[in-house]
């Protein structure tokens, strides 16, 4: 790519050029600074304990997106030779011969690889990618860029790329109209920045999400680029001594040192943070000629910023599909073996590509007419990957019926009503206390609570009760309890008290996944207990663990047994099963409850025997108990609400 941008065309010593000299000059440092941030990026994903803030390395790329392209804008926009038609052609031609063929090598290696419920979330991500709006998929899906189980979406990392071409789609229109007031296009980009900034640092934290993914609170670091390339563009004849470049272009260097190993996932991100390797971006691309350029400008990093794009593009899948064959923790071998093959498969796709279709001999128009074409032949795919919900008929017959992608499952659970995301108490719906009848029960829990409500409502009119649902992801029932990755658990917790004491429920059921460190729980469950009973509530029953099963879930081992044996599932099994935890936790709890007086009842035994613990029940053994680790699916809630429906709320007389 031409890149604008100042050249070092000064010997060693004399003053250096604060702004671009000839715009059309070519600095290598640049390409240099994209390989230190998509290298950052590259070890961030494969080994996040070596740097915790490697993530920052994207933010990195918005500034020099920013600065190139308004500076492509700005330089044809002087001399009149800009055009929409040509820009958004150079565009594609940049972007999409690489996207194509990587989210087209992630679909085919899908389909033989990722269970239904990984393919179901890949066939939006697809969407996504082909309408440039995969950073809004991701926030719809609730799946947070830090969250434990978002490095097994292969595509998560192109949420970036939508950023991107989002600002790419928005901002020629937007610069060319700001243009036509010369002497004010930086203040007024500088005010388009501020306005996006405040945004950002403004966000309520129930809206971590929504600032990490959204171009509103993303733009301001792209405009940070476009804003310095118009400044130095206007301030062309300054100069700047080498001592001043050179410690300009250590500080910008030591804010991305900081950035890369100072901060973490733990960090609130886009935020004040933000700033540190934004501004050590700015830094680095505002000087030239200083020994850390040269560094940067030498060939070999040269070379891995000129496929950076790609390079990017390759190593998320690749990584993902070695975290989801070896369930989570890929060896370290194994890891290196996919960075390197991720570059060599950037080479091979920016040497023969996208370098032939961008620079090739066939006319403009049709080049961009198949990228066009082949995008919007993506969508179709993704939208069949997701309407089938992850594309079973991949699996043999005997076992497609058991291919689960929890979509299913979830649909019952009154998602963002009764089981709150990443929402406050007030999201709580009318109807999740219920219809008004008695006996009341009242399920108090995180997502496992909300598992066992299409159970217990399966015998509501049977049995003439109601059932209340007040649910929180990853929210456990304890007074107390506090979650950074959950910042509402502890209002929820109290928000729910206090509703039980208003409905006062006949039966109050704590439900939760139960993972939880046992001091927590004898320091939590205790008071939670006395604040119930103080509330006037009677009868407490605590619901042990379900059957946990090892990696991706049960319907993954379905698969995986039928891979190794030829055979379905037994219908009993020990099979990649955590009963051995469950055990524990099941004597932890019996102990814990008798010392607080309330009712156990113990999941376990309801599911689990010698022979081992049942993976399938109905008919034949058509219908699995769980589809991941341990969530009931609704054949299992009921078979569960069933065999416990007594204990919980007693026949009459």
């Amino acid at each position: 790519m031409r890149i604008a941008g100042s050249a070092d065309l000064a010997g060693a010593g004399t003053a250096r050029p604060l702004g671009p000299v000839n715009a059309r000059d070519y600095r290598p440092d640049i390409d240099g600074l994209r390989a230190v941030a998509v290298t950052a990026v590259l070890i961030y994903h494969a080994f996040p304990q070596l740097l915790p803030g490697g993530f920052a390395g994207v933010d990195v790329f918005f500034v020099i997106s920013g600065y190139l392209i308004t500076g492509i804008i700005d330089r044809q926009w002087s001399d009149g030779s800009f055009s929409f038609a040509t820009f958004y052609a150079r565009r594609i031609l940049r972007i999409f011969p690489s996207l194509i063929t990587v989210v087209s090598a992630t679909f085919l290696i899908s389909w033989f690889v990722l269970p239904v419920a990984e393919m179901e979330a890949l066939g939006s991500n697809i969407v996504g990618a082909a309408a440039f709006i995969e950073n809004f998929m991701l926030h719809e899906q609730v799946v947070g860029y830090f969250d434990p189980g978002a490095e097994r979406l292969p595509l998560l990392h192109l949420w970036s790329l939508g950023i991107e071409e989002q600002y790419y789609i928005v901002w020629p229109a937007a610069f060319v109209l700001i243009a036509r007031w010369p002497s004010q296009k930086a203040v007024v980009i500088a005010g388009l920045g501020l306005g996006s900034l405040l945004l950002c640092l403004t966000t309520p934290a129930r809206e971590a999400a929504w600032a990490f993914y959204s171009p509103t609170t993303r733009g301001w670091e792209l405009l940070a680029g476009s804003l310095l390339v118009v400044w130095l563009r206007q301030r062309r004849g300054c100069r700047m001594g080498p001592a001043t470049a050179a410690l300009l272009a250590g500080l910008g260097a030591a804010g991305l040192l900081i950035a890369f190993f100072g901060f973490s996932g733990a960090s609130p991100w886009p935020g004040v943070r933000t700033l540190v390797p934004v501004l050590g971006a700015i830094a680095l691309i505002a000087t030239d000629g200083t020994a850390l350029h040269r560094l940067l400008a030498r060939p070999a990093v040269v070379f891995i910023g000129l496929i950076s794009y790609p390079l990017y593009l390759w190593h998320f899948p690749l990584i993902a599909f070695a975290k989801l064959h070896y369930d989570g923790v890929a060896p370290a071998s194994v890891v290196l073996t996919m960075l390197a093959l991720s570059v060599l498969l950037a080479w091979l796709t920016y040497r023969f590509i996208e370098l032939p279709i961008r620079f090739g001999t066939a006319p403009v128009a049709r080049r961009v007419g198949a990228l066009l074409a082949a995008m919007v032949v993506m969508v179709p795919v993704g939208v069949a990957a997701t309407s089938t919900r992850g594309l079973p008929m991949r699996f043999a017959p005997e076992i497609r019926d058991f291919m689960l992608s929890g979509s299913e499952t979830s649909a019952h659970w009154r998602r963002g009503r009764c089981l709150l995301l990443l929402q406050p108490a007030s999201e709580f719906g009318a109807d999740c206390a219920g219809q008004g009848r008695r006996p009341l029960l009242l399920i108090w829990g995180d997502s496992y609570g909300a598992a066992l409500y299409p159970g217990l409502l399966h015998f509501a009119g049977e049995r003439g009760y109601d059932v209340a649902q007040y649910t929180a992801s990853a929210c456990p029932p304890l007074i107390g309890y506090t979650l950074e990755a959950r910042p509402f658990c502890k209002s929820i917790n109290d928000d729910v008290a206090v509703r039980i004491g208003q409905l006062r429920p006949d039966v109050v059921i704590l439900d939760a996944t139960w993972g939880h460190a046992e001091a927590v729980l004898r320091r939590d469950l205790p008071r939670t207990v006395a604040q119930l009973r103080a509330g006037g509530i009677s009868r407490i029953v605590l619901m042990g663990p379900p059957p946990g099963w090892q990696g991706a879930g049960l319907s993954r081992n379905v698969l995986d047994y039928y891979r190794q044996s030829g055979q379905v599932l037994p219908e009993r099994t020990f099979f990649r099963s955590n009963d051995e935890w469950t055990r524990g936790r099941d004597a932890l709890f019996r102990e814990l409850t008798r010392e607080l007086g309330i009712d156990y009842v113990s999941v376990r035994d309801v599911f689990c025997n010698d022979e081992g613990c049942l993976s399938r029940i109905g008919p034949g053994g058509s219908q699995l108990t769980a589809f991941d680790p341990g969530h009931l699916t609704v054949p299992g809630s009921i078979f569960l609400a069933r065999q416990t429906l007594d204990r919980l709320l007693p026949r009459a007389p």
